[in-house]
């Protein structure tokens, strides 16, 4: 079970998403906008965020940069459904796990991408014991 952060101004992918997670077993919060994001960020520890990144308030890059000043060690994951290539470049760049294309089987691929991340953050904290 890992705590997941979702971040969209669509609500209705916010809700989608939500069911999606809790039904694998994952605790999950929603916000529709970049600053409440930030706001749960600040408070609370996530293990993946999952951020759209065309908002209204904020981009999904600047949320990835805010993380980075925090101490939230949280594997981050962005998704559009306007690629560019110069965003994904700098989504990388700046450390994103994956940056995911909405397509209509986003639900399948966002839920590949974070038993990935979990197997990958498992990996690690195994080896820090050792």
């Amino acid at each position: 079970m890992a705590r997941l952060l979702i971040i969209d101004h669509e609500e209705s992918l916010c809700q989608m998403l939500e069911i999606v997670f809790r039904k694998e077993g994952h605790l999950v919060e929603t916000v529709s906008s970049g600053q409440a994001a930030k706001k749960k960020i600040d408070s609370q520890v996530y293990d993946v965020i999952i951020s759209d990144i065309r908002m209204p308030d904020l981009t999904g890059i600047e949320l990835l940069e805010y993380t980075h000043t925090t101490r939230n060690p949280a594997v981050f994951i962005l998704m559009t459904a306007v690629p560019t290539m110069s965003t994904a470049i700098d989504a990388l760049n700046l450390g994103a796990y994956q940056y995911i294309i909405k397509t209509e089987k986003l639900a399948e691929e966002l839920n590949l991408a974070v038993e990935r991340a979990l197997e990958e953050l498992a990996l690690r904290k195994e080896k820090l014991r050792r």
